[in-house]
C-alpha cells in the first residue's frame, strides 16, 4: 500500500459491514465521555452554559428554533440551575457522541481508512467551535445536524433524480423549519430544484406541481402539527412563533457584518475551497456531482447572508461550523483524488488550528479560561455541588 492510499481504500459492493460494529461503537461512546468530562470541567470551573443564561434571563426563545425551544421549555421545569446544566450537557453529549458514531461509519463505508478516519474526527473534535457547541451552547446544533442530513440527499437527487429521491429531501426539509428561524427561507428554493431535477417535471408543468407538493407536504403537515399540538395543549401559540416572528420583523442588509462573516467563514473553515475545486478537477475517480458539491458551500454562505440581514443572534462562527458539518457529511458520499483528499484534511486541521488562534473573529474567553483551569485531582470532582 503506498502513501496516497493511505486517507481512501477501494469500496466494495456489498461489503458494507453493520453499523454497529466495535470501531463506531467506540468512537461514539468515546465521545459521549469526552465531552461529558469536558462539559463538567467547565461548569465546575464556574462557567454558565449559554443554554441556561437565556432560561434564567427568559429569553430561551431566542435560542433557535422549535427542537430548541422543546429542549429548554423541558429543562426549565427542572429544579434548579445544576440540575439543568446536568440534563442540558448530557444531551449534548450523547447527540455529538452518535453523530461522531455515525460519521466514523459512513466514512469507513465510503472507502476511508482508519487513518484518514481517525483524523477527520480528531480535528473535528479539536475545533474550538465545535468544542463550545458541544460544552457551552448547543442551540444551533439541530441546524448543523440539518445541514449534514441535507448533501447525501441532495446527492442522491442529483444522482437519480427520481420521485423517491424527492420524498427523500422533502423529509428532511422540516429539519430546517425545527433547526433554526433562519434556516426556514431555505425549504422553497430547495423544494423547487428537487422539483425540477425530475425530467418529467422539466417537461410537464402538471409533474412539476407534483413533485413540488410532495417535496413541501412533510414540512406543512409538521409546521401544522406543532401548531395544533400546542394549541390543543393550551399553550401560547403566539410565544412559539416569536422567534419566527422575530427574525424576520426588520430584515435590513449590513455589508460590513457580511464581509466579516465570509472571512470568519473562510478563516474557521477554509475547506469551502476543496468542493469548489472538485467541480473543475480533472479526471475524477467518479461521475461528477458538482449540484451537492456546491450546496456544501451554498448552505453557509446563506446563513451568513441571514446574519447580516435578518435579528437572528448568530454568532459568526456559526456558518463556519455549518460549513464543516455539511463538508464532512458530503466526505462520506464522494470519492476525491488523492490531491484533494490531502487538501480537505490539511484544511481541516487549518480550521481548528485557526480557531484558537484567530481571536478578532470570534472569542470565547470565559469559556475558554473555564476549560483550561487546572483539572481536579479526583474525577469525582468533576461533578457540580448545588
Amino acid at each position: 500500500m503506498s502513501l496516497i492510499d493511505l486517507a481512501t481504500a477501494p469500496v466494495r459492493p456489498g461489503a458494507r459491514p453493520p453499523f454497529w460494529r466495535p470501531a463506531t461503537v467506540l468512537w461514539s461512546s468515546g465521545a459521549v465521555i469526552v465531552l461529558l468530562l469536558l462539559a463538567l470541567h467547565v461548569i465546575k470551573a464556574g462557567y454558565v452554559r449559554q443554554d441556561v443564561v437565556q432560561l434564567q434571563s427568559g429569553e430561551d426563545w431566542r435560542s433557535g428554533g422549535w427542537l430548541s425551544q422543546v429542549v429548554l421549555r423541558f429543562v426549565e421545569l427542572l429544579p434548579g440551575a445544576t440540575l439543568q446544566h446536568l440534563v442540558l450537557t448530557l444531551v449534548a453529549a450523547i447527540v455529538s457522541g452518535l453523530a461522531f458514531g455515525a460519521l466514523h461509519d459512513r466514512l469507513r463505508g465510503n472507502g476511508w481508512f482508519r487513518i484518514g478516519t481517525f483524523f477527520v474526527l480528531a480535528t473535528l473534535l479539536l475545533h474550538a467551535g465545535i468544542l463550545y457547541t458541544l460544552t457551552a451552547s448547543a442551540s444551533d446544533l439541530p441546524l448543523y445536524i440539518a445541514f449534514a442530513a441535507l448533501i447525501p440527499a441532495i446527492r442522491a437527487l442529483e444522482n437519480v433524480g427520481d420521485v423517491q429521491a424527492a420524498i427523500g429531501i422533502g423529509l428532511l426539509l422540516p429539519l430546517l423549519l425545527l433547526a433554526s428561524p433562519s434556516a426556514t427561507l431555505l425549504i422553497v428554493p430547495i423544494a423547487i430544484a428537487s422539483a425540477f431535477a425530475d425530467p418529467d417535471a422539466r417537461r410537464d408543468l402538471r409533474a412539476f406541481v407534483a413533485m413540488l407538493l410532495v417535496t413541501l407536504m412533510p414540512t406543512a403537515i409538521v409546521a401544522l402539527g406543532i401548531v395544533g399540538f400546542i394549541a390543543q395543549s393550551g399553550l401560547d401559540v403566539a410565544a412559539a412563533l416569536l422567534p419566527y416572528v422575530h427574525a424576520y420583523a426588520s430584515p435590513r442588509f449590513d455589508a460590513d457584518a457580511f464581509l466579516f462573516g465570509l472571512v470568519a467563514l473562510m478563516v474557521f473553515a477554509p475547506v469551502l475551497l476543496v468542493p469548489l475545486l472538485y467541480c473543475v478537477w480533472p479526471d475524477l475517480p467518479e461521475r461528477r456531482h458538482g449540484y451537492s458539491a456546491l450546496a456544501v458551500v451554498a448552505l453557509p454562505l446563506y446563513l451568513v447572508l441571514a446574519r447580516a440581514t435578518l435579528q437572528t443572534g448568530m454568532e459568526s462562527i456559526v456558518p463556519a461550523l455549518a460549513l464543516l458539518a455539511a463538508f464532512v457529511s458530503w466526505l462520506t458520499v464522494v470519492r476525491l483524488p488523492f490531491g484533494l483528499r490531502v487538501l480537505a484534511l490539511l484544511a481541516l486541521a487549518l480550521a481548528a488550528a485557526s480557531s484558537w488562534s484567530v481571536l478578532a473573529l470570534w472569542d470565547a474567553p470565559l469559556w475558554k479560561a473555564a476549560l483550561f483551569s487546572p483539572p481536579p485531582a479526583d474525577l469525582r470532582g468533576l461533578w457540580p455541588a448545588p
